[in-house]
């Protein structure tokens, strides 16, 4: 079971799942998420460095805790398939507009409608 209380960054939600992709590690099933896939390519982490990393004011912090929690709930450990679409949904539903609006702008600019 994942814990997410304690998650700082992007590799303490790497560190509780084991998980290689057999898929030409991992980068030939872009589409899909595997959150505890770290066998040389980190996708939650190069989603982070990608989409949010360098916008001022989304602290890693911040993402790696939502990140988590949509690992929890959905459970994209490599067995199951979860479209990153479904995963920035849920991403965007664990924030508040008030606190998070430029958190929000990023997840909404990848949202597929």
């Amino acid at each position: 079971m994942i814990d997410c209380n304690n998650v700082k960054k992007i590799t303490d939600i790497t560190d509780q799942i084991e998980y290689t992709d057999k898929k030409a590690g991992g980068k030939s099933d872009s589409q899909k998420v595997s959150c505890g896939q770290d066998n040389g390519y980190n996708e939650l982490q190069d989603k982070y460095d990608k989409y949010f990393k360098d916008v001022p004011g989304i602290p890693e912090e911040l993402i790696a805790n939502i990140m988590c929690k949509c690992c929890k709930e959905l459970k994209p450990t490599g067995n199951e398939t979860v479209s990153w679409n479904d995963f920035y949904k849920c991403m965007r539903s664990k924030l508040n507009m008030d606190k998070h609006p430029k958190t929000i702008k990023v997840l909404d600019s990848l949202i597929k409608k």
